[in-house]
């Protein structure tokens, strides 16, 4: 017994196994097959949010001072040596005003930088570098870094008269810590950093402030850690690109894009020490999801298959002798029957002195007559009645439908046909007779109760001499003094 449990939990167990390693496999195909639409929404998670801010913190400014640029009122300022002063500040505070920001112009006619706070500023060649730096700059918009003792970001919209004669700049300008609450906002959202250099690879902007210019000095690309892990050829690349790169045994991943209005290149730097725990995490979480989908489905096949077998069991299991129905199928024949309805009967017939023919004449004998008396009960029945082999020489007739009267009817004939039957065996002739028990239910009691009646009537039967018919006197309802266990089909 010890040994079978031993085996039974080896079975189990290897099968558990078997089942948890083809879920890891599975979990890993599928991870596998979803790597490259994982890649490409990394690259997107990593570039879509950071065009938004960019578009609100960088682009929009850019955007308005162009307008601005655009502006007839302000080209016809600046293409006149004598600039209304008054006018042209009162219209710079305004549009300061609107949208938060500080706008100023640069005619090159007077050589004056008018502010939108209402000062001025001469621009001498050996005072002022910023405009003659921008001015000598073949891009149409400068991006640069202004004021030590106050870092700024500027940009400078170059304005051209209808000859195309230049007349100035028409810009805009934002301190460098305006920017910083965004980037943190941005930072703790989306768990990376990003990094804005000029064509002469100077660090304009960071979301890292470590990375800023600070009055003093103006950090270089090459400077950083993860831009010295990139090949020549990544170094040289000006296209849209995504790298990964190896930064003090951390994996991360490079996101590259251009600003060609302002010849600026932007970087994403994002760390993928996060996304891999989330990504393991969601690894492991999948693999405990299959494994419970597989052994969910092997206990569903599990359990139909048994239904099926028991079910199959039940339908087709038969006596191997005498090739009827066995007790198994009788309970699930009956089940079927109870549900349609009541009247219905039970005969249960018991060879008499079946001993005496397996003592006297052999046991090959003895299940001859099994046989023969099963061909009988066969005959006598109608279409829709069941005989079933109970045990031994016991057998159980199921009547649907029946009432007493043609309950006792099948029975006497039965009785009479198996009485008046010829058995030979070896040439010699031997006399079977019967007793038979019958009970008549009209209220769908179970198969037990029912039979546990009939027995008491077959009983009286074999105690009343024997070869007789009984049926049972009490009340279906009562409570029998024996019941049969209930066999199921293996």
């Amino acid at each position: 017994m010890l040994q079978a449990w031993r085996r039974y939990i080896k079975n189990k167990f290897v099968v558990a196994v078997i089942a948890l390693v083809f879920a890891i496999a599975l979990s890993a195909i599928i991870s596998l097959f979803k790597a490259v639409e994982t890649h490409s929404l990394l690259e997107q998670e990593s570039l879509t949010p950071a065009f938004g801010l960019l578009s609100q913190e960088i682009l929009k400014p850019l955007y308005i001072a162009e307008t601005i640029a655009r502006s007839s009122s302000i080209k016809t300022q600046m293409n006149s040596s004598d600039i209304d002063q008054e006018a042209i500040q009162k219209k710079l505070s305004e549009i300061s005003q609107e949208f938060d920001m500080e706008f100023f112009v640069a005619s090159e006619l007077n050589r004056t930088q008018y502010n939108s706070d209402g000062s001025t500023l001469s621009l001498e060649l050996d005072r002022v570098e910023w405009y003659f730096n921008a001015k000598n700059n073949d891009l149409e918009i400068v991006g640069m870094l202004g004021k030590r003792d106050d870092i700024r970001i500027y940009f400078d919209v170059k304005i051209y008269n209808a000859e195309g004669t230049f007349l100035g700049f028409v810009g805009v300008n934002r301190k460098l810590t305006s920017f910083m609450e965004a980037f943190d906002n941005f930072k703790k959202q989306f768990g990376y950093d990003f990094i804005f250099v000029d064509h002469n690879n100077n660090i304009v902007l960071s979301s890292d402030d470590r990375f800023n210019a600070d009055g003093k000095r103006i950090m270089r690309l090459e400077q950083l850690a993860w831009y010295s892990a990139f090949s020549a050829q990544q170094k040289n690349n000006s296209q849209l690109k995504n790298y990964l790169v190896e930064v003090e045994n951390e994996d991360v991943l490079i996101a590259q894009a251009n600003l060609d209005s302002l010849n600026w290149k932007m970087f994403l730097v994002n760390p993928l020490k996060t996304r891999q725990a989330a990504a393991t995490e969601k690894f492991i979480a999948q693999t405990i999801i299959v494994t419970i989908a597989i052994f969910t489905g092997i206990l569903i096949v599990y359990l139909v298959i048994r239904s099926l077998q028991g079910e199959f069991a039940r339908r087709h299991q038969n006596d191997p002798l005498t090739q009827l129905p066995n007790r198994a199928q009788l309970f699930w024949q009956y089940d079927k029957v109870a549900k349609k309805g009541k009247n219905n009967s039970i005969i249960i017939v018991d060879i008499d002195h079946f001993k005496s023919v397996n003592d006297t004449y052999g046991h090959s004998a003895g299940d001859f007559v099994l046989c023969e008396v099963a061909k009988i009960l066969q005959q006598q029945l109608r279409d829709n009645d069941v005989v079933a082999r109970w045990g031994g020489e016991e057998f159980v007739i199921l009547l649907p439908a029946a009432n007493k009267t043609i309950t006792q009817l099948i029975a006497e004939r039965t009785r009479a046909a198996i009485a008046k039957h010829i058995f030979e065996v070896d040439k010699k002739v031997i006399k079977i007779t019967a007793s038979f028990g019958n009970c008549t239910d009209n209220q769908k009691s179970s198969l037990n109760l029912i039979i546990a009646q009939a027995d008491e009537a077959l009983y009286k039967a074999k105690n009343g001499g024997r070869n007789k018919v009984c049926s049972a006197n009490q009340p279906i309802h009562s409570i029998p003094a024996k019941i049969w266990p209930t066999v199921s089909a293996k």
